[in-house]
């Protein structure tokens, strides 16, 4: 395991622990909303201002000043259903408006152009989930070289990062500690179907290995198969079902990737469907669709690992306003864990109060942790 993974797997261990008790202008480049148009509400089932209460940090300029844009590269329920929230509930608390683009393919090249774009219109303030693990550090720097700030989200990239900081899941706990959970259910013996995205991408490498090098503590626990390279719900669905038809010993399967997650609820669906009687194979996901939530509720998924999206969306831009008012990182580019929790049947109505009061525990933390006030 190298130095970085080594240092996630901690950050993301101690985190786990913690948080388990507890607009828009259209472009050629991007599709999007109208925010005062748009049907997402902001949550209110906690008062998340109340964290920064007794903060250092006061917006300094009019909410009207901070010139603020947040970037994902192409649609995705993850977005609509969580980031979005935290977006708009942030907006709502600070009197902010927040442009926000979804792009029209899941390249560098049109985040690139959008982003541009947004320079050219005044934006300074970004929260960009980086299309390409590599490519998006040079445009982080083309930001700040125009003189902009970024948040990147989401996702990590790879080093050496060229954004303030990484705000995003520990990807690799959460696939190790959701792999000890099925584990666990599996009565700690069993062959496991690992089921895995795109394998060039760091993140997808890290889920892979925290899978691996958790299967690796258990003497009567293997993979029999790792299915890879799913980029649509479709070829998850084709590839799950599949790799079930040709395992009937496996006892477990498990999704590290939400587009991967939704073609597991449908193959389950149909798999149980057709074959009723069928000995349960105990399955665990990622995110929080339509398809997951149903298949949890049914039986068919026993959790799913929900990264908290609504910190990503409320917490990026809290740190670029506050960034905007001269706080700095203690580390450029340093990592924070926005965290996570699992979703069974017996918290499928009150997990969202529970990523909430999540998300304001990591608020708590920002001055404290990671980021110095100006100087007097």
């Amino acid at each position: 395991m190298n130095k970085r993974m080594k240092k996630l797997l901690a950050a993301g261990l101690s985190l786990t622990v913690l948080f388990s008790l507890i607009g828009c202008s259209s472009d050629s480049g991007s599709t999007t909303e109208d925010s005062s148009e748009t049907e997402t509400e902001a949550s209110v089932n906690v008062d998340t201002k109340a964290a920064m209460a007794d903060s250092q940090w006061q917006m300094a300029k009019d909410p009207s000043e901070y010139k603020l844009s947040c970037y994902w590269p192409g649609p995705d329920t993850f977005f609509d259903s969580y980031v979005l929230e935290g977006l708009k509930a942030f907006e709502e608390d600070y009197g902010v408006t927040i442009d926000y683009s979804i792009g029209t393919e899941w390249t560098q090249n049109v985040e690139n152009q959008t982003i541009e774009a947004k320079l050219a219109e005044g934006y300074n303030l970004f929260y960009i989930f980086g299309a390409d693990t590599t490519g998006a550090n040079a445009l982080y720097k083309e930001i700040y070289d125009a003189g902009g700030k970024v948040v990147n989200y989401a996702g990590l990239m790879d080093d050496p990062q060229e954004s303030a900081c990484t705000l995003a899941s520990d990807v690799y706990s959460q696939a190790y500690n959701s792999t000890k959970e099925l584990i666990s259910l599996m009565g700690e013996e069993g062959q496991i179907i690992n089921v895995l995205e795109q394998l060039s991408d760091v993140n997808t490498q890290l889920r892979q290995q925290g899978v691996e090098d958790a299967v690796a503590e258990y003497d009567n626990v293997s993979i029999v198969q790792t299915v890879a390279d799913i980029s649509t719900a479709d070829q998850g669905y084709e590839k799950i079902s599949d790799a079930i038809s040709a395992n009937s010993g496996a006892t477990g399967i498990i999704t590290t990737g939400g587009t991967a997650s939704i073609g597991l609820a449908n193959a389950l669906t149909d798999y149980y469907g057709t074959t009723p009687d069928a000995e349960h194979i105990y399955a665990a996901s990622m995110d929080q669709s339509d398809e997951v939530m149903t298949a949890i509720e049914n039986g068919y998924i026993d959790y799913t690992v929900a990264q908290n999206g609504w910190a990503m969306g409320y917490v990026s831009p809290l740190i670029l306003c506050m960034m905007e008012d001269g706080w700095e990182p203690n580390e450029f580019g340093q990592f924070i864990d926005t965290g996570y929790i699992f979703i069974n049947q017996e918290n499928a109505d009150s997990w969202q109060t529970d990523i909430e009061e999540q998300a304001v525990e990591l608020i708590k933390t920002l001055e404290t942790d990671w980021f110095t006030a100006p100087e007097s």
